[in-house]
């Protein structure tokens, strides 16, 4: 198996008088061929008749012999050809006007460069068309490439399958069980908050001291004479005198 390597490349290009940065994974080495599903889906020969309908000036370019019978290879356009190229050598969606941009950047040579050995055609013609498809879409003005652009994306887009929007059908059999209605669910009670205990302000250290001992009332000096002092007994009887 060969080795293939991804480079990111972006570029500044110029299409349809535009300037567009392009960022793209391009391959390094080999040829790979990019088979997207809705690209198989669409026949780019069938795309390429409606594009010339709205284009009836482009050139058909469909005047090339085949190999194995040396027939005109009607079917093979320069339309259905840059279709081949887009899709299936390129691997871009063919519903964005801006990847066929990229496309028509190509055969002008300012972006990737077309090799000659898969270029659609190459294989069952008897000469490769991709000079001369290359200098038809060089030839093309600005406004000529625009309207190319925009017919090939609005064609793919008409070919878009739709989605159908189903609706679900609600069963009326009698053994189908009614639907309840939903019953209410109580409310969940939330847990209680924690009492937060507030911080200490500024000077709080103070008031773990002990506090001073109440001061004792003082009882008021009594306005009565003090009673004498009783005499203390010695040993000796006191002399009493008159």
């Amino acid at each position: 198996m060969r080795d293939l390597r991804f480079r990111f490349k972006a570029s500044s290009l110029l299409v349809g008088g535009t300037l567009v940065l392009v960022s793209s994974l391009s391959w390094l080495s080999g040829a790979v061929l990019i088979e997207p599903v809705f690209g198989q889906s669409v026949d780019p020969q069938l795309v390429a008749d409606a594009v010339y309908q709205q284009l009836p000036g482009l050139p058909q370019e469909n005047q090339y012999l085949r190999k194995n019978n040396n027939k005109p290879a009607t079917n093979s356009t320069l339309v259905s050809r840059l279709i081949q190229y887009h899709i299936l050598v390129k691997g871009r969606s063919p519903l964005y006007r801006f990847d066929w941009k990229i496309t028509l950047a190509d055969y002008l040579g300012i972006y990737e460069n077309i090799r000659t050995e898969t270029y659609p055609g190459h294989a069952y013609l008897k000469s490769n068309p991709l000079e001369s498809d290359r200098n038809i879409i060089q030839q093309l003005n600005r406004q000529q490439r625009l309207a190319l652009t925009q017919a090939l994306s609005d064609v793919y887009i008409s070919q878009t399958p739709q989605q159908e929007m189903t609706t679900p059908q609600q069963d009326t059999s009698p053994s189908a069980t009614p639907a309840q209605p939903p019953v209410a669910q109580p409310k969940p009670v939330p847990p209680p908050q924690p009492k937060l205990i507030p911080l200490p302000g500024s000077g709080s250290a103070d008031l773990l001291k002990t506090p001073p001992a109440p001061a004792q009332p003082t009882s008021p000096q009594s306005t009565d004479p003090a009673p004498a002092s009783e005499p203390q007994p010695t040993g000796a009887p006191e002399k009493l005198s008159f």
